[in-house]
């Protein structure tokens, strides 16, 4: 089965809505096969900023992210739905890459983040903003549209919120399984909920790629300090399991 030429532009904001809307089947698909050094030298400004202010631990963890996205995209995501607006594969793939590499910038300890003026905001919203200012200055248009410009930045504000009904923009989806997955493993919303959407082969391989080092750990510290300089962050709204299940995942193509 090959991927399709376009993808639901929009599509259910809860995974369990999502996974209804389309005959999930995960796929083996080679690392080789999903990896494109086209975009990296595209967006190359983008690849280096994430390279610039993330620990080499969340660098890895944003990569797995775009490659875990392009692999959902390979298993049956929902396209040509009747009375869908659709968006095409290459459109959709540089929206996620963005989205990807750009979506932790905020969490660094970066003297770049740190004195930006949203500093005070979770980092969500930060990141989100220093990503449309970022996406203005690098790729002004027509390089990038206004619409591009604000999917990517309005999934980076949105990529830990979760939603309980209503519709998100392919790219946003994606990147708020793939990083919850990424964190969290097959179970992030219950147990083995994945199985049918990531095919453990080639995450597996994916990850002997983009090692994970200490992202568990990185992250887990991360959120203690979140939530003791701002308690109304919005990762104040995870479950209060959530770093307990981070915690718990040694790698993720054994994880349930």
């Amino acid at each position: 089965m090959s991927i399709p030429d376009t993808f639901d532009a929009f599509v259910p904001s809860t995974v369990p809505d999502l996974l209804s809307r389309a005959n999930f089947k995960a796929r083996y698909i080679p690392l080789s096969s999903l990896r494109s050094l086209d975009l990296e030298n595209q967006y190359k400004p983008s690849y280096e900023l994430m390279r610039k202010v993330d620990t080499d631990a969340v660098v890895n963890h944003c990569l797995r992210c775009y490659y875990f996205s392009l692999l959902i995209l390979h298993s049956g995501f929902p396209s040509n739905t009747p009375g869908v607006r659709q968006i095409t594969r290459e459109e959709l793939f540089k929206r996620i890459f963005l989205t990807s590499v750009l979506h932790d910038v905020a969490l660094s300890h970066h003297e770049f983040v740190l004195n930006h003026p949203a500093h005070g905001m979770s980092f969500e919203l930060q990141g989100g903003i220093m990503a449309y200012e970022h996406l203005l200055e690098k790729y002004p248009s027509p390089s990038l549209s206004s619409s591009d410009v604000g999917d990517v930045a309005q999934g980076i504000m949105l990529h830990t919120t979760q939603f309980s009904n209503g519709t998100s923009s392919a790219a946003n989806i994606l990147i708020t399984i793939s990083a919850y997955f990424d964190l969290a493993g097959y179970g992030a919303w219950s147990h083995d909920v994945l199985d049918n959407v990531l095919n453990r082969d080639s995450v597996r391989e994916i990850e002997a790629a983009f090692p994970r080092g200490n992202v568990g750990g990185e992250f887990v510290d991360d959120i203690a300090e979140m939530l003791e300089e701002k308690p109304n962050c919005l990762l104040s709204h995870a479950p209060p399991s959530f770093s307990e299940q981070v915690k718990a995942v040694k790698n993720l193509a054994d994880s349930h």
